[in-house]
């Protein structure tokens, strides 16, 4: 039965290794910590702010910073187990939107981006191939004007010699029926 499980693997989901006591998965854990710090940035610069007006409403001989750094601790306590179990639900969730979003990006691409690059690409590589024509047609020109060159200098030389000239011009002679 051991070789038959490894050959069709099960149809459940695996369980994942958890990692902190929050029971978030490996998978989900930086996306944790990073809401979870967030949040608490948040609630403890609000908590601080609201303490201190509370601090400042209360008479000058009731006030000390021992008494405002145990309110804040103290409204901070239910905070801190409200901002946990929220990062927990939210982690999971921000994830699977990651990636959600990341498949939504990569098929606008596909659909969008890669054709256009694939156009311009087919154009340059056609104006090349024109391009490469021109410099074919440019070459093969100069080319027969230096045959026609050779063949009318031997011509000249061979007149002004006084010999005689049966040579026929470049290109008659590929043309001529055998």
């Amino acid at each position: 039965m051991g070789w038959l499980g490894k050959l069709f693997p099960s149809a459940t989901p695996r369980r994942q290794e958890h990692v902190s006591i929050w029971s978030v998965t490996r998978r989900d854990a930086r996306t944790f910590f990073c809401i979870a710090g967030a949040l608490w940035v948040v609630a403890l610069a609000f908590i601080v702010y609201k303490s201190m007006a509370d601090w400042s409403a209360r008479p000058v001989g009731v006030r000390s910073i021992g008494n405002s750094i145990l309110a804040v601790l103290e409204d901070f306590g239910n905070v801190g187990i409200a901002i946990g179990i929220l990062s927990m639900l939210l982690a999971p969730l921000a994830n699977a939107t990651g990636g959600v979003l990341m498949s939504l990006y990569q098929a606008m691409v596909n659909r969008l981006v890669i054709p256009v690059i694939e156009a311009h690409k087919a154009e340059g590589r056609e104006e090349g191939r024109e391009e490469g024509r021109k410099e074919g047609r440019k070459e093969g020109r100069t080319e027969v004007m230096a045959e026609w060159r050779a063949w009318n200098t031997r011509r000249l030389v061979a007149e002004r010699d006084g010999r005689e000239f049966d040579e026929s011009p470049p290109g008659e002679s590929e043309h001529a029926p055998n």
